[in-house]
């Protein structure tokens, strides 16, 4: 029995059926993936750290696919987005564009006992929602039913001060949220979006979906050049596409030659991911 060592420092029993259920989600067969997990089998060691497990299948299933790859990666490249710079509101308010939201970010209201700065005001289809944004750069930290109640206190204040009328709070995260705090938003009736939940809306099934890779899932790219892209506006892979790579070496001041590198494996990620739709 071989045992690992998750992010949170707790051990469990190497089981490959996860290996398997994962690169299944990322678009790998059945086959691939069940070879895959073999392959994984045969390298690992007790106490081996779940990190070393992720190289070693995002290498396996880079071998056969980059877009398969980075889309396994998907969740850490979230992660990559707090130290880059690009502030989470900004990027859930871009996400929920994409979906024919309007959105504005940062806007003070008025509420009953305080005034309130809201991370996103999305508004569709004549409905109003406010939307508060919890970001964690560290993985394997829930966002708990605290962040929930924070989130519905807010959404009181305004409702009972009647600056605004908004059709439901609504909280967005890039972690799984916690037992608790699924159970209290289903009771007050607080709309979640996060890892993984809810199953058919959750957020790396919204970026999927309209293939919005965020450009921290490229390999090409050193933490400066992230960081210059996304303070530029180059957000997702696809917004390299919008541009001549000249003007995007202007604007971000990366060399032209590595502007263009960065450009060709964000294509071969958007092709692929068409393709296995």
């Amino acid at each position: 029995m071989v045992f690992v060592v998750k992010r949170d420092g707790r051990k469990e029993t190497f089981d490959k059926r996860k290996i398997i259920r994962t690169c299944i989600r990322a678009g790998a067969s059945r086959e691939i993936a069940e070879q895959i997990a073999r392959e994984v089998e045969k390298r690992i060691y007790d106490g081996i750290s779940t990190e070393k497990i992720l190289q070693m299948v995002l290498e396996l299933l880079e071998e056969r696919t980059l877009a398969k790859a980075a889309r396994y990666d998907l969740k850490m490249a979230l992660f990559r987005l707090g130290p880059a710079g690009y502030e989470f509101e900004k990027f859930v308010a871009r996400l929920l564009r994409e979906y024919g939201y309007k959105t504005k970010t940062n806007v003070i209201i008025k509420g009953y006992c305080i005034s309130h700065e809201i991370d996103v005001l999305a508004e569709k289809e004549g409905k109003l929602y406010m939307i508060e944004c919890k970001f964690h750069n560290t993985p394997g930290i829930y966002t708990g039913v605290k962040e929930v109640m924070y989130t519905y206190a807010r959404f009181l204040d305004i409702s009972q001060s009647k600056a605004m009328s908004f059709a439901q709070p609504w909280l967005f995260t890039n972690t799984k949220f916690s037992d608790d705090a699924k159970k209290f938003a289903k009771c007050r009736e607080i709309k979640l979006t996060g890892w993984r939940y809810p199953s058919k809306e959750s957020i790396e099934k919204l970026l999927e979906k309209r293939n919005l890779y965020p450009i921290t899932i490229l390999r090409s790219v050193s933490k400066r050049e992230e960081e210059a892209l996304i303070n530029s506006g180059y957000v997702f892979c696809r917004d390299l596409f919008k541009e001549n790579p000249k003007d995007i070496s202007k604007n971000t001041e990366i060399r032209l030659k590595k502007i263009i590198e960065i450009v060709r494996e964000a294509e071969r990620i958007i092709g692929e991911g068409n393709e296995a739709k």
